[in-house]
């Protein structure tokens, strides 16, 4: 499938999903728990990038439309977990809002408060630096406190519009 576009087209948002669908892309758990309500929130992105080593910066997308993005943004720490291959159910447990979904024995805390998926590939632990608007996205700058390689196991990664592992070549 060939897209073709000028600047006085839009693409359809079915065929850029479509073919984004083909780059891999890990499963990311982003968590806190803003002090103001003590409540903890998580969304699953899938847009998690290393920025810098120095200063140890790292991003992720959110959409503006999310409705857990706010609560997350009054967090002091957030939690940052990229999921193990093994954890399929648990994530799609965590994008169905379950009533168990934050259940203590998925969950761990991190050195400096934030909560972490348990058994995680990665954890990492941030503080958010800056948001920027980025069209129907923003994307979300955090300074890296902590981190920690966890589970040895492979991580999840999500493409062509399902769960799947990396494998060797």
């Amino acid at each position: 499938m060939t897209i073709v576009t000028d600047h006085l087209n839009t693409l359809a948002p079915r065929q850029v999903r479509d073919v984004m669908a083909k780059v891999p892309t890990s499963v990311t758990v982003v968590a806190g728990q803003p002090e103001l309500t003590g409540e903890r929130a998580a969304m699953i992105v899938g847009s998690f990038v290393f920025v810098s080593l120095d200063p140890c910066l790292v991003g992720f997308f959110v959409s503006q439309k999310s409705t857990t993005w706010p609560q997350l943004n009054k967090a002091t720490v957030l939690g940052i977990s990229t999921l193990a291959a093994t954890q399929r159910q648990f994530c799609r447990k965590l994008g169905k809002k379950e009533a168990d979904r934050f259940d203590e024995r998925f969950w761990t805390q991190g050195a400096f408060g934030a909560p972490l998926v348990a058994g995680a590939v990665a954890s990492i632990e941030c503080q958010i630096e800056n948001v920027t608007a980025a069209g129907d996205h923003a994307f979300v700058l955090a300074r890296v406190l902590g981190l920690n390689a966890g589970n040895t196991n492979d991580p999840l990664v999500f493409q062509n519009h399902e769960f799947t592992r990396l494998r060797p070549c």
